[in-house]
């Protein structure tokens, strides 16, 4: 009977083991993904609900802005531009959404000005 009782508790701690081994992958793949994850000054979020400002913009940079984006018509429903400056002070900017090369220019071109 013995036997029996060490077989069960040995299956007990081997699922055990194994289902720690499933919470610490993604922990340490998450914590790896924090540490390289591109870290944006700004975003701008555009769509039905209005444009969104967050990040490190001034409030009257930021209230220009949205008004820029109500103003403009684009042909996506919904957009995320993200922004940053690199070593070299030069803007750089991350597009989601599915806008046409010349409305991502035509962004480009206006938030160089503003910024």
């Amino acid at each position: 009977m013995k036997n029996v009782a060490e077989s069960s508790f040995s299956h007990c701690r081997a699922f055990g083991v194994m289902w720690l081994k499933y919470l610490i992958v993604p922990i340490v793949l998450y914590v790896i993904w924090l540490t390289v994850r591109p870290r944006y000054e700004f975003q701008i979020r555009t769509g039905a609900g209005g444009t969104q400002v967050t990040g490190r913009i001034a409030k009257h940079q930021q209230h220009e802005i949205v008004g820029y984006f109500r103003d403009i018509h684009l042909s996506a429903e919904s957009v995320t531009i993200s922004g940053w400056r690199d070593d070299q002070k030069r803007l750089k900017l991350r597009f989601r959404g599915r806008l046409s090369p010349g409305e991502r220019q035509m962004i480009r071109n206006y938030l160089l000005t503003v910024l």
